[in-house]
């Protein structure tokens, strides 16, 4: 993938004074109808991670107390987790600062270079800085992989197995977009440090991006918790549980005919029906594999009669121990 894709084309603009050579992207007459570049587009891919990183600069650049730890590209985008020892949080007008500061670093179009460095030599930048989070991604890295860090220019960098585009200027500004900002903890541990994670968008073009933004506002209008609300069809009380949902009659009645629907499709394909418990002894999932490779996501267990019962993640187990 070079800067030119199959999407643009050259032409020659006449002007009184002279002619000027310009590039132009191929918007399609029909954007709705438009598809959209997925994460299977490699050059898309090392925009997105690319874009991650000129986020990770501009925070560090207004936010001098804040620490990066992951930012990986995700699908329609991409974002970082910071760290921040002052414990404020980001607002709305942060991302706009962010976003305006990312803008600097793309128009300054900052080499980005791949280094390969030792172990030590990576631990010791690492201490130098201060960023106890690179410490233990440095320490995660299997000692048989090389050590990678990727640099934005002279400024900043970070460890990164890659891949990136070449410079900042090959990300498109316009094309670029910070969404919103988000609660996470370190390693996934609520235990751990409380992080804020940013998320962003980026494209190969302009009108990708609006397409992408006008979907996201379709989507709005389908989503299932306004619909929910305006169709009367179901609730979530507070005083229950976050998560946990009301059927109203319009909404049961509705549920009812979809159970019904799926119900007939499988036994007229030849499928038969089995309904299991809900909960069962934490040794059987601990058989099937699940509590090892699932238990970070599962509830806790309950003691039923000097034993623990797990509320079951999947059905699977249940259905080997009937046949």
């Amino acid at each position: 993938h070079g800067f030119m894709t199959s999407r643009n084309k050259f032409i020659s603009l006449k002007s009184k004074s002279s002619h000027v050579l310009a590039t132009v992207s191929e918007i399609p007459a029909d954007i709705t109808e438009a598809e959209l570049p997925t994460n299977e587009d490699d050059e898309l891919v090392r925009i997105r991670h690319s874009s991650a990183h000129v986020m990770g600069m501009a925070v560090q650049r207004l936010f001098p107390d804040a620490q990066v730890t992951t930012g990986p590209w995700i699908e329609n985008g991409f974002y970082y987790d910071f760290y921040r020892s002052s414990g404020e949080q980001f607002s709305i007008n942060d991302l706009k600062a962010i976003k305006k500061e990312m803008e600097k670093i793309i128009k300054k179009n900052f080499e980005i270079r791949k280094e390969t460095i030792d172990r030590a030599e990576a631990e010791r930048r690492i201490k130098e800085i201060g960023e106890s989070f690179k410490l233990e991604i440095l320490q995660s890295i299997p000692k048989d992989e090389d050590i990678t860090i990727y640099h934005i220019g002279d400024e900043w960098w970070d460890l990164c197995a890659g891949p990136h585009v070449e410079s900042t200027g090959q990300i498109k500004a316009k094309a670029l977009d910070l969404s919103s900002v988000s609660a996470a903890y370190w390693r996934g541990d609520e235990s751990r440090q409380a992080l804020q994670r940013i998320y962003g968008t980026a494209w190969k073009e302009a009108w990708q991006l609006k397409e992408h933004k006008r979907r996201l506002e379709e989507a709005k209008k389908r989503d299932h918790r306004t619909l929910g609300k305006k169709l009367d069809l179901f609730s979530i009380q507070d005083d229950a549980g976050g998560g946990l949902v009301f059927w109203h009659p319009k909404g049961s009645k509705v549920r009812g005919l979809i159970e019904d629907t799926w119900k007939e499709a499988h036994i007229k394909a030849g499928y038969e029906l089995l309904y299991t418990p809900h909960v069962a002894n934490l040794n059987l999932w601990k058989t099937s594999g699940h509590y090892d490779f699932y238990r970070d996501g599962m509830f806790d267990q309950m003691d039923v009669e000097d034993e623990q019962y797990q509320l079951k993640p999947m059905n699977c187990p249940f259905h080997y121990l009937y046949t």
